[in-house]
């Protein structure tokens, strides 16, 4: 296992000359010598109190993660629903109680910038929440809509009008708000991505002209899934990513607009179907490749990255775009063979650091964007002082060194972790809790609900 060890440059100088002594001072707030107790620019703290599992009325949480509007959702497996709290601990319920009973144990989740809640069951199927919708309110379903077409104005279905690249007038929606069961149910949890679906074993095609606009993969269909992991794509894509722990692919499934609300707000929003669109990383052993996978997360790059248990490399990363294997096997610290010895999650921080929460190990190791080691966190630190003495010229010289060790104690069979606002969230489900870490430059007191 990897211990990182700071060796400090603060040496307490003790010189002999016949009957008289002197001290050398150490290192002082101005001076360039780096002491490495109090300059570390990444140094981590552990923040308290702890969140226990029962004071969050959790059971088996499986995955975490933080969302744009200030929330952590947390998949509770064992309780079949999804945990909705706060920065400040407070579990949010009223609007967030449909994912209190699911039919489902869910297991992996995230969100989209349009503030669609994805999650999975490691079934073959993935589930949405569109939460702004269901906070907003819905006040009716857009049938048609008015274009000007030749000089005329012309009502078409919204969904003619968006296949045909078409404009709509303004005020000119014709708004059904007597399908009452219909929106009741567009605020509730569904299915979003059904691999067995018509759509995805025959594709998407133009309902006007019969033309193909995305084919479809019938041989996919009826393969056995398990997803056990969820990303949001960048959000100009409509898109999020899958990984499917039993075929080793990563999937992007994009957003096929399916029908146009108009909110209570009077703003209209797009209800969303996925389709398979590409499948991005498939199985191997090599770099970019997939085997044996357990968790996934993107940066605000779009980049991907993801773990995995198989042959041979734990943690790999796939640049946005092109999904190319972006870590080297032969020069970066997080590729490295027997880096990991269960590389369990991974989080990436808005300033490109990288946090892999290691569960046998117990640990979360740190690196840079580019895949250098950084150091271990969510560890205990001890400082300790070893002492030795040599002559130079004759005086006898007194050195004290400052070493910081560190003991991983503080995890218990972890299992997932998230960033959010610099601090750093671990599922530590052996010892029942919620471990938070913070720079120690970024400690805020006041306001721990504070939504930027």
């Amino acid at each position: 296992m990897k211990k990182s060890f700071l060796h400090a440059s603060a040496f307490l100088l003790l010189i002999l000359f016949a009957a008289c002594s002197e001290t050398m001072d150490l290192p002082d707030a101005g001076s360039n010598q780096n002491t490495g107790i109090n300059r570390d620019p990444n140094k981590y703290v552990r923040i308290s109190p702890d969140w226990s599992f029962d004071a969050l009325d959790l059971q088996t949480p499986l995955d975490i993660f933080p969302a744009a509007n200030g929330r952590l959702y947390i998949a509770d497996s064992a309780a079949s629903r999804i945990r909705v709290i706060r920065p400040s601990g407070e579990i949010e319920s009223g609007l967030y109680d449909t994912l209190a009973s699911l039919p489902l144990d869910p297991a992996a989740l995230c969100m989209d910038a349009r503030l669609n809640l994805y999650y999975c069951d490691q079934g073959g199927k993935i589930y949405v929440w569109p939460e702004f919708s269901a906070n907003t309110g819905i006040r009716g379903i857009v049938t048609a809509r008015e274009y000007k077409i030749a000089g005329k104005d012309t009502l078409l279905h919204p969904l003619t009008g968006l296949a045909l690249g078409l404009t709509a007038k303004t005020n000119g929606d014709i708004i059904d708000t007597t399908q009452t069961a219909l929106m009741d149910s567009l605020t509730r949890p569904s299915v979003f991505y059904d691999p067995a679906s018509v759509m995805n074993r025959n594709g998407l095609y133009n309902t006007e002209t019969g033309v193909l606009i995305h084919a479809g993969n019938p041989v996919y269909a009826q393969m056995r899934k398990s997803f056990v992991a969820l990303a949001p794509a960048p959000a100009a894509e409509l898109s999020i990513y899958a990984l499917d722990a039993i075929n080793n692919y990563i999937l992007k499934i994009t957003m096929i607009p399916a029908l146009l609300v108009r909110l209570s707000n009077g703003q209209n929003v797009w209800h969303y179907t996925g389709m398979l669109e590409s499948f991005v990383a498939t199985a191997g052993t090599g770099a970019g490749t997939v085997s044996d996978p357990l968790s996934m997360c993107t940066d605000n790059g779009g980049n991907i990255y993801y773990t995995q248990t198989g042959d041979f490399f734990s943690v790999h990363k796939l640049s946005t775009g092109t999904y190319r294997a972006d870590f080297s096997v032969a020069a970066d610290d997080i590729m490295r063979l027997g880096e990991f010895a269960y590389a369990r999650d991974i989080s990436v921080a808005p300033d490109g650091y990288i946090f892999v929460l290691d569960t046998l190990d117990r640990d979360v190791k740190m690196y840079k964007s580019d895949g250098t080691f950084m150091k271990s966190v969510a560890v205990r630190e001890e400082w300790l002082r070893l002492s030795d003495s040599l002559y130079v010229n004759d005086s006898l010289v007194v050195r004290d060194t400052l070493v910081l060790q560190q003991y991983p104690d503080l995890l218990k069979k972890p299992m997932a972790l998230c960033y959010y606002q610099d601090v750093l969230y671990i599922l530590d489900n052996g010892n029942r809790r919620i471990l938070r870490f913070t720079k120690v430059d970024d400690v805020i007191i006041e306001n721990p609900d504070r939504e930027e």
